[in-house]
C-alpha cells in the first residue's frame, strides 16, 4: 500500500463532521462563483479568482471522497449566472447538463436575471413568451430558466435575481412611464408563482443595478416577502 493511499485511508477513518469541516476549507472560495459561456461552444466557464492552484484536487482522490466533497462544493457556493442578455436560461440549462442531476440537487444559491414581461414591441416583432395557461405574459426564456430551477434544483433555498439596464423597463423609477408598466403587475404575479413552486425556497432576493424601484412595484415585491436589495 503507497503512501497516497495510506493517507486516503486515514481521511476516511476521521468522523465524518470533521472530514466535511476538512472539505469546506480545501473547497470553498470566499465569494461567489460566477458562470459564463464563452461563445457558442458547450462548454460553461468558472470564474473563482481567489480559488488556490489545484483547488479541486481533493474530488480526484477517490470515489467516496469525492461524493463527500463535492456535496459541499455545491451546496456551499453561491453561484452567479452571468449574461445580461437573453440566453441566460441557455446557459443555466448547459450549466446543469454538465454537472449532472445529483450535484444540480445539492445547488442551494443561485443568482439569475429578473425576469421580464414581454413589452407590445417585442410580441410584435415575435418574441416568444410563455403559454397561455400561466398567462403569457414573461418572455419564453425567463419562464424556462424559472422551470428549469423549478424541475432540477430540488434543494434550492435562496434565490437571488438582479435588475440591471437590460431587464428594467418599468420596474425602476428611472424607466417608470411606458407602455410595459401596464403589464408589470401581472408579470410579477406569474414570477411569484413560478417561484412558490420551488418548494425548497426559502429566501428570495431581488438585487437593484439601475436606480431604485417604482414605488408600487417595491410595495408588490415587498407583499410577496421578497428583499429588495441595492447592488454590491
Amino acid at each position: 500500500m503507497g503512501p497516497e493511499s495510506s493517507s486516503n485511508n486515514s481521511l476516511l477513518r476521521l468522523p465524518r463532521k470533521i472530514r466535511d469541516d476538512i472539505y469546506r476549507r480545501v473547497l470553498i472560495v470566499p465569494h461567489p462563483l460566477y458562470l459564463f459561456k464563452d461563445g457558442a461552444a458547450h462548454k460553461v466557464e468558472l470564474f473563482a479568482p481567489d480559488r488556490p492552484a489545484r483547488w479541486p484536487a481533493l474530488l480526484y482522490i477517490n470515489r467516496k471522497i469525492h461524493d463527500e466533497a463535492i456535496e459541499i462544493l455545491y451546496r456551499s457556493h453561491q453561484f452567479v449566472l452571468v449574461d445580461t442578455g437573453r440566453s441566460q436560461a441557455t446557459l443555466l440549462e448547459t450549466f446543469l447538463d454538465l454537472i449532472g442531476s445529483v450535484n444540480a440537487g445539492y445547488l442551494s444559491h443561485i443568482c439569475i436575471n429578473f425576469p421580464v414581461a414581454a413589452t407590445d414591441l417585442q410580441r410584435a416583432a415575435g418574441y416568444k413568451v410563455g403559454p397561455e395557461d400561466v398567462t403569457g405574459i414573461l418572455l419564453d426564456e425567463d419562464l424556462h430558466g424559472l422551470k428549469l430551477i423549478q424541475q432540477r434544483c430540488s434543494n434550492l433555498t435562496t434565490l437571488e435575481m438582479y435588475v440591471h439596464s437590460e431587464n428594467s423597463q418599468g420596474l425602476v423609477a428611472s424607466t417608470g412611464q411606458g407602455e410595459m408598466l401596464r403589464h408589470t403587475n401581472e408579470a410579477l404575479a406569474e414570477v411569484e408563482a413560478q417561484l412558490k413552486a420551488i418548494a425548497s425556497l426559502k429566501k428570495v432576493i431581488v438585487r437593484l443595478y439601475n436606480g431604485p424601484l417604482n414605488r408600487g412595484v417595491a410595495e408588490v415585491m415587498q407583499s410577496f416577502g421578497w428583499a429588495v436589495l441595492s447592488g454590491r
